[in-house]
């Protein structure tokens, strides 16, 4: 018997001696006289057993039906042997047409062997609420993973989180985390949603320099490219601290490498084709957030050129034969100029994500040619030679080495 029970036993057996009337009792109970009338009864007629409901100890008409079980069971244990409830129940629905809650299949789960969550202690932090509105703050991060299992190598899934909706704005798939393909990643971002308010973000080098700089003064790439285009970039200071992405990393390397698996894909081509057409559209459907705000702060890409911001920039010295070196590189300039140029000016390079080249100075595009055929090599003497030849249309001459001293073989 149930607690509640005893205590109806004891009034019951106060009814029964006479010490209480039915109408205190279902005061006393909190029944109604006709429940009281009726228990009353039963309680005369069996006693202590009289109060205990008439369903308890039986099944449910609703339970689960144990070949159904058994079948659903054998189904994850082939199928979807490393899935969580929640996601494994997802797909018994989408593709077995079984449907089954999360907390049953968890149950049963964990009585066949299938699934076991400890409980993890966290250290307790304060909750820092979402922004209002889309486009305020976007969290971006790099996760190294297994993407493929055994199918292909390790790679970085570049991954963009909308801090108010927590809805995945973007997901790319990259060889590794480097300025070029964070660079790469945010103009096709830009290009499809506009500009953000600010983006949230690691130490990482590529968006931070870590070393020798304690007033902060020096910036990368990635960070003069957003100054260029208004967009706050926001260091966190922990992982904690930009936990929404981090929990995606960790739902995306469950959910989005078994959804890999099962579409049978094992490149990044097709598994950005994927992430763009079918997964980000489903998780979004399934977990984005309803933003407090319904105004969507991107701005627009309206007098930007992309092309030119997302380019690794860098200064170089003119030399005196109007040359500049560059990466082992050789570029000419041109006799006629749009501005006035003189050696040992500072001219910027751009180099672009799809390799070419273009230089700079006071904002007026030069005129260049690449020089490919020079040539370095070095004697092995006692005295090194080194020489260089270099054909210049402008000057139409060529440079010959310096003719190597003869040595006379003694005893001829």
């Amino acid at each position: 018997m149930s607690k509640k029970e005893r205590d109806q036993a004891k009034t019951f057996d106060r009814l029964k001696r006479k010490e209480l009337s039915q109408k205190e009792a279902s005061v006393s109970l909190s029944m109604s006289p006709r429940q009281v009338r009726n228990k009353f009864a039963r309680y005369l007629k069996k006693g202590d057993i009289g109060l205990v409901h008439k369903s308890r100890g039986r099944s449910s008409r609703r339970r689960w039906d144990s070949v159904q079980r058994a079948k659903t069971l054998k189904i994850v244990s082939e199928k979807y042997h490393d899935f969580g409830p929640t996601f494994a129940s997802e797909k018994l629905a989408e593709e077995h047409n079984i449907k089954i809650s999360k907390e049953t299949l968890r149950k049963a789960m964990i009585e066949w062997g299938l699934w076991s969550k400890a409980r993890k202690h966290r250290k307790h932090r304060k909750k820092r609420e979402r922004r209002p509105s889309e486009g305020m703050m976007v969290q971006l991060d790099g996760s190294y993973h297994r993407w493929f299992e055994d199918r292909a190598l390790e790679c970085a899934l570049l991954v963009f989180v909308d801090d108010a909706t927590c809805k995945l704005k973007m997901l790319k798939f990259v060889n590794h985390e480097t300025t070029k393909s964070i660079m790469s990643a945010m103009q096709e971002y830009l290009k499809k949603h506009g500009r953000p308010v600010s983006f949230y973000v690691d130490h990482h080098g590529v968006y931070s320099v870590n070393l020798n700089n304690p007033d902060k003064e020096k910036i990368t790439q990635v960070g003069r490219a957003l100054k260029q285009l208004g967009i706050n970039l926001i260091l966190a200071n922990s992982p904690q601290a930009k936990g929404r992405v981090e929990r995606m990393n960790a739902t995306l390397q469950d959910r989005l490498v078994k959804e890999l698996r099962l579409a049978n894909i094992s490149t990044m081509d097709e598994a950005n084709e994927f992430v763009k057409k079918c997964f980000i559209p489903n998780f979004n459907d399934k977990f984005g957030k309803k933003p407090k705000d319904e105004l969507n702060l991107h701005r627009s890409i309206e007098g930007y050129d992309l092309s030119e911001i997302f380019s690794v920039q860098d200064l170089r010295t003119l030399q005196n034969d109007y040359t500049i070196r560059y990466k082992n590189r050789c570029l000419q300039l041109e006799k006629t100029q749009p501005a006035v140029i003189r050696p040992k000016h500072k001219i910027t390079v751009y180099e672009h994500l799809d390799g070419r080249l273009s230089l700079k100075v006071r904002g007026f595009n030069l005129n260049f040619k690449e020089i490919k055929n020079t040539l370095i090599q070095r004697k092995a003497n006692p005295v090194e030679y080194v020489w260089q030849e270099i054909e210049c249309a402008r000057l139409d001459v060529k440079i010959q080495p310096p003719k190597q001293p003869q040595t006379v073989a003694s005893g001829t």
